[in-house]
């Protein structure tokens, strides 16, 4: 704690909402989010990103964005060294298919777009029953791959799945992958909005134009041949009453945490977490908490008490 400037312990943030031609109103109607928008595509919830930088909703720093206060309490967030806030979490809603992509790597990125890398993860929130998601190739080398996509032959290379509510899909950078259409997910991602459209369907826009394509940098960065991991759920237990991991990779840890009434969670390590409720209503701290809301639990704090019922998806580096 710094003893020169005011404890903070919970910060709540105002989500930013960017509407999407591929966007729903899925997001709209299940979190009762209060936007002029119609067709919500993405919500992010804890973003310090230029793209959609969320703005502090309490304390003596509300009304500065996320991007503000890292760079003059970094103390709240652990002396984190990273120089921009390392991480964003976000609400996806795909009306339509988005387009076949992939993100570079840090290294890739730091040298031709002078950026991070974009390695994320998804956890299903809705899924219709004949929902499918794209994820992988089949290409067994380089030489393959750049064959199947410079002939176009997208149903020889792309791999799809069906997909289900309270799944947890990895995507490292690396990874093709796209969301289709009926999918509903959160997202924790590196805080880079770096992407590369790979394939796009051909689709053309009302001037009859088709988008961009980025066919070379997507060929430099693709991971080959794609590694297909084993599916992973959500925990099924609903009695749980304490941080159960779901999912660690090299830039952020994933956990799951209910509220049932009361339960004091102790930051003994001295982290900050980013918090966000997919259900029910409470307190964390002394700030009410509803669906939809978001938090950082800082490293200022070191016991925190949650109340109510509340489902928590919480990450942290």
């Amino acid at each position: 704690m710094n003893k020169d400037k005011p404890s903070v312990q919970v910060i709540k943030l105002k989500p930013v909402h960017l509407e999407k031609i591929w966007g729903g109103t899925w997001l709209k109607e299940e979190f009762k989010f209060k936007t002029k928008s119609k067709n919500i595509g993405e919500s992010w919830l804890i973003s310090a990103h230029p793209g959609g930088d969320c703005r502090i909703a309490n304390s003596v720093y509300k009304g500065k964005t996320l991007s503000e206060l890292y760079s003059l309490r970094r103390d709240l967030f652990a002396d984190d060294p990273h120089e921009k806030f390392p991480l964003l979490v976000k609400l996806i809603d795909a009306r339509e298919d988005l387009s076949v992509q992939v993100h570079p790597n840090d290294d890739y990125a730091l040298h031709n777009e002078n950026d991070v890398g974009k390695s994320e993860a998804w956890i299903i929130l809705n899924a219709q029953p004949q929902t499918r998601i794209q994820i992988g190739h089949r290409a067994r080398s380089r030489e393959e791959l750049e064959k199947l996509v410079k002939a176009g032959e997208w149903n020889k290379l792309l791999a799809y799945r069906k997909c289900s509510k309270g799944e947890i899909i990895n995507i490292p950078s690396g990874t093709i992958h796209a969301i289709c259409a009926g999918t509903a997910l959160i997202e924790i991602q590196q805080s880079s909005d770096l992407t590369y459209r790979l394939f796009d369907y051909d689709r053309v826009d009302k001037d009859g134009r088709k988008r961009d394509l980025h066919l070379q940098k997507s060929l430099a960065v693709i991971d080959v041949p794609h590694r297909f991991a084993k599916r992973i759920f959500m925990p099924r237990r609903k009695d749980y009453e304490a941080l159960a991991p779901i999912l660690k990779t090299p830039y952020f840890r994933i956990g799951s945490m209910r509220v049932f009434d009361s339960l004091f969670f102790y930051n003994l390590q001295h982290k900050y977490y980013l918090i966000a409720v997919l259900e029910g209503r409470g307190k964390i701290g002394k700030l009410s908490a509803h669906k939809g809301d978001s938090f950082i639990l800082t490293s200022d704090a070191v016991k925190t008490k949650f109340q109510g019922q509340l489902n928590l998806i919480i990450s942290t580096l």
